[in-house]
């Protein structure tokens, strides 16, 4: 998961670096951000079911 997240933070970086256009860079931003919340919400579900302690 963790992987994930940053190689797409790291791609919204080089899109900035190379001087991407505005919609590009909000574009691979707000993929990244649907793909956090995807998986923060599938790893706290999975976790809930597993019937943990915290």
């Amino acid at each position: 998961m963790d992987t994930l997240i940053f190689g797409g933070l790291l791609a919204t970086l080089i899109a900035l670096y190379r001087g991407a256009s505005r919609t590009v860079v909000l574009g691979a931003w707000w993929a990244v951000l649907i793909a956090v919340t995807l998986l923060t919400a599938h790893h706290i579900t999975s976790g809930l079911a597993l019937k943990l302690s915290y």
